[in-house]
């Protein structure tokens, strides 16, 4: 970009106007402006804002993609089902950390992996239900898009605000299974001395998803995630 500067010395509410504009052309041009990213409440023992930064286990992937994809941002903590709705009725750009459910890609597109994961079905020892048992009852956090796979049983499945009470629900025998991702539950029981079986089921990508009504910023975000991973 080429400004012309005014000759004359005398003009100098021109030369601050001139300035003026150049500092505002190349300030925008500088970041892609401002855009609210959602995080899942019930995934705060893996990643969660602080200090206009996330913090946590899964934070250095998404930090490295929002620093580098240009844009301003406001963070904002939703329980998960409504993190989803805000993204469909466009109150936030972005939200993470989540994986790919076909009933989203209506309102938003799910970005490029960020990391793997997998889908762990957890249940106490002494527990005899069959996984796949006409009777068998699974818990999981409301939104969660894991809940596809149950969706030829036909025993009962709750869904709950909390993982802890999805866990709670298996100490007190109402449910026979918890389905929740590997990341998030290895973080729930660190420190626990509590004897859980847990079973692999399912690799997943996780990553992020993006308004369809921003799509620069799908692509923004998708070229700084991929520097990240180079």
């Amino acid at each position: 970009m080429v400004l012309a500067w005014p000759a004359n010395g005398k003009n100098k509410t021109l030369r601050m106007s001139v300035l003026l504009m150049a500092l505002m052309v190349f300030s925008g041009s500088a970041f892609g402006g401002d855009i609210r990213i959602g995080i899942g409440q019930e995934f705060a023992s893996v990643i969660s804002p602080e200090n206009g930064r996330l913090k946590g286990e899964l934070s250095q992937a998404y930090n490295c993609l929002i620093n580098g994809s240009g844009y301003r941002v406001q963070f904002v903590v939703l329980p998960l089902a409504r993190l989803i709705n805000e993204l469909r009725v466009g109150n936030v750009d972005v939200g993470l950390p989540l994986v790919h459910d076909p009933s989203r890609d209506s309102f938003a597109t799910f970005g490029d992996t960020v990391f793997g994961s997998s889908y762990l079905r957890v249940s106490w020892p002494t527990n005899t239900a069959q996984p796949d048992g006409d009777d068998v009852r699974y818990a999981y956090i409301r939104g969660f898009a894991g809940k596809t796979m149950l969706k030829d049983l036909e025993g009962p499945t709750f869904a709950v605000s909390e993982w802890d009470q999805a866990i709670e629900m298996l100490r007190r025998g109402r449910a026979d299974y918890v389905l929740i991702t590997e990341k998030t539950f290895g973080a729930m029981t660190a420190d626990s001395d509590e004897e859980f079986v847990v079973e692999r089921v399912r690799d997943l990508d996780v990553g992020f998803y993006v308004s369809n009504r921003s799509p620069e910023l799908l692509q923004a975000m998708n070229d700084a995630n991929a520097r990240c991973r180079d």
